[in-house]
């Protein structure tokens, strides 16, 4: 209970309804889906927490949509709090990376399945926006972060703290510490040729970065 004080006060707040580029971060609990909207549907980043939508409901109700109108979720990873979500959608394609689909299996809710598998760096078409996966295994094996329209989505690839530093989340909820850490620095190397697409940058726990994103370009290895 302590550790999970610590984390709490050491990093920001979750910004409910903030824009990304064309996503919205919504809070479901202590977690987010970052939603896109098109005339006919919508996208998701995540499932969320919640097993019946109601905060992605009320968001999209705002756009004259509902949650039937889900055409695809996009799993950065399997933990229940990205997945328990997903029987909302009835009418959602979902996509996770191929090394992820058992852990969904085994953390998401009864009957929930995987209908496509992804690749380190795939891009797919949903509701007319181009998502590039890309791999940053450490927190699971089949970590994905998603790059949209200059948005960079990175589940729980990474927090941004307090202090104004991205970091990875606590080492206790990583399969693998270490790599996590590495690979959200191997992510900031492998984008730094791309720099001038990235406009902002989100993460499901925390707030997130739009216009200055010196903070993830200057990030080093955290202690946490």
């Amino acid at each position: 209970m302590l550790l999970l004080l610590s984390l709490a006060c050491a990093q920001t707040s979750i910004d409910d309804g903030a824009s990304f580029g064309p996503f919205t971060q919504v809070k479901t609990s202590f977690t987010s889906a970052f939603v896109a909207t098109s005339e006919s549907g919508a996208v998701l980043v995540d499932a969320g927490f919640q097993d019946n939508g109601k905060a992605v409901a009320a968001f999209l109700e705002t756009q004259g949509l509902t949650l039937d109108d889900v055409s695809d979720v996009l799993i950065t990873h399997g933990h229940t709090d990205h997945v328990a979500g997903i029987p909302a959608y009835p009418n959602a394609t979902v996509w996770a990376h191929e090394n992820e689909v058992e852990l969904i299996l085994e953390e998401g809710p009864e009957g929930v399945s995987v209908d496509e598998t992804l690749v380190d760096g795939q891009i797919i078409e949903a509701q007319g926006f181009a998502f590039e996966a890309i791999l940053v295994p450490g927190h699971t094996s089949g970590n994905l972060v998603f790059l949209s329209e200059g948005v960079l989505i990175t589940g729980d690839t990474a927090f941004l703290y307090k202090d104004g530093t991205i970091g990875p989340p606590s080492e206790r909820y990583s399969l693998d510490p270490a790599q996590t850490q590495a690979e959200l620095l191997v992510l900031r190397d492998r984008l730094e040729p791309r720099k001038d697409e990235l406009t902002a940058v989100g993460f499901a726990h925390t707030g997130g970065l739009t216009g200055d994103l010196s903070a993830f370009w200057e990030m080093t290895e955290r202690e946490n």
